[in-house]
């Protein structure tokens, strides 16, 4: 079974797994944090874990990797202190980069298997449009739960605030009905398989639609997201012209790791009481995510001249 043919698998089993626990009416429980606790060490974590290795590359810099990760280090402690500082903007900036990072991944992706190239303004209106799938899809029919999580971050946000903000179900369903819609329309621009496509959004978008939002956006985060991104690395790492020699994907991945886990676990340890353990977790990996960011759109650029990039 190939890779895709298994991430596939693991969505459509996500959401049989997930109607049949809810017809037998029982209770999701710990359940719910399950593809969180994955995301520690299976994919989530570790597929940031090689950016410093990914950055000097690019920057022909190979091996020299204390400037990388002095720069990485700064926009991790800028975001750190948004967070602190100004709670409810930090909110909005992880909302926005969020949907960027995870929809360019997507299109990047389908983008480069169609035989297309991207940073395009195709690619740039199909990455927004996939991105904003996992943020106002939950709200459909989970509403509490994301506000209930949102709220957790910031003690200046609460739910009824936050409330306010959110569309009726009708509406949330018909824009991201609409959306990938649009993104099917893209795809088939730029000759993609509409097959493919079409199978791969509606397993995305029902996912998303209608499983509990703790256990659909883990699982896209950990095996769709996250998974995609290290099958990338492999072939980043698999051309010497990246100015990577006999270096270990999985040894970088690990040393990295073991500094991730040990500032999460002070990142907990340092957050004012209140935090639920998962919404600590989520302000971890935005403060992971920007400067990760900057490193995958370092890779699209690069990518988008060469053929680093493997479907």
């Amino acid at each position: 079974m190939s890779v895709e043919h298994a991430q596939r698998a693991v969505l459509a089993t996500t959401i049989l797994v997930s109607s049949l626990w809810w017809l037998a009416g029982l209770e999701a429980g710990w359940v719910l944090f399950v593809p969180w606790a994955l995301s520690v060490v299976l994919f989530g974590i570790p597929h940031g874990a090689a950016d410093h290795v990914v950055w000097s590359s690019i920057r022909g810099e190979s091996g020299k990797f204390a400037p990388v990760v002095a720069r990485y280090l700064f926009v991790m402690v800028m975001y750190a202190l948004v967070w602190w500082v100004l709670p409810s903007l930090a909110v909005s900036i992880f909302l926005l980069i969020t949907i960027w990072h995870w929809g360019s991944a997507d299109a990047t992706r389908s983008f480069y298997r169609a035989g297309a190239g991207w940073m395009t303004s195709f690619w740039m209106a199909a990455s927004v449009l996939r991105g904003v799938v996992p943020i106002l899809a939950p709200l459909a029919f989970y509403p509490e739960a994301v506000l209930t999580v949102v709220a957790d971050w910031s003690s200046t946000l609460t739910e009824a605030q936050l409330a306010g903000w959110v569309p009726e179900t009708e509406t949330v369903v018909v824009i991201v009905l609409l959306t990938q819609c649009l993104w099917l329309m893209i795809m088939k621009h730029i000759g993609a398989s509409v097959k493919i496509e079409a199978l791969e959004t509606a397993l995305v978008t029902i996912l998303l639609l209608a499983v509990h939002p703790l256990i659909s956006v883990g699982v896209y985060f950990t095996f769709w997201h996250a998974w995609n991104h290290d099958r990338r690395l492999v072939a980043w790492y698999a051309e010497a012209r990246n100015g990577i020699y006999n270096r270990s994907k999985r040894r970088d991945q690990i040393i990295i790791m073991a500094f991730t886990l040990v500032g999460l676990l002070a990142l907990v340890g340092l957050m004012p009481p209140g935090p639920s353990t998962l919404s600590v977790y989520l302000i971890a990996i935005s403060i992971l995510t920007l400067p990760h960011m900057l490193v995958v759109w370092m890779m699209d650029r690069r990518g988008h001249q060469t053929s680093h990039l493997k479907a």
